[in-house]
């Protein structure tokens, strides 16, 4: 989120920084000084090997993301790994959450929300932090520049109809 200041009565949001990967592509409206191409250090794209800590489930998940976001660096493996983790813990408690209540009581009777949403919600937002972080989310991955989706044109498409009703 970014911070609130108002110009003129109105109410506008300010705009983060855009990556410097983003900034050469577009380049750089804001001419402000980029830092020199050559002393950048290019980061290895991480090992495609999942920790052997993990579960077998959790290993297949960590190479998915890995397959899928190539500009996961090995610096990024603890992030990786504990996104993974995470998930495992979020379907856990999601699975014990279906099998108790909402609603549960006291001795006395009185009622108080079941503990396993508030495990639940926080555990939910350090995902979405996460996956912000290793630019898993559309507008973290516009922002650093890495991809995009591409909707099919109708020429595409109808190309595409065309090799499936010749196969």
């Amino acid at each position: 989120m970014g911070f609130l200041f108002y110009v003129r009565g109105n109410k506008e949001k300010m705009s983060h920084a855009k990556p410097t990967e983003l900034k050469r592509a577009l380049g750089n409206p804001g001419k402000r000084k980029l830092p020199d191409k050559n002393k950048v250090t290019l980061l290895p794209q991480i090992s495609s090997q999942a920790p052997a800590h993990l579960t077998k489930a959790q290993q297949s998940k960590w190479t998915e993301i890995r397959t899928l976001a190539p500009w996961i660096a090995v610096t990024d493996e603890p992030l990786l790994t504990s996104l993974v983790e995470k998930m495992t813990r979020q379907k856990e408690l999601a699975a014990e959450l279906k099998k108790s209540t909402f609603v549960l009581y006291t001795d006395k009777g009185y009622a108080y929300a079941n503990p396993l949403f508030g495990m639940l919600s926080t555990i939910e937002t350090e995902i979405f932090k996460l996956l912000c972080q290793l630019g898993l989310t559309p507008v973290d991955r516009s922002k650093m520049g890495v991809a995009e989706v591409k909707a099919r044109t109708k020429l595409e498409e109808l190309l595409s109809q065309k090799r499936d009703v010749a196969q």
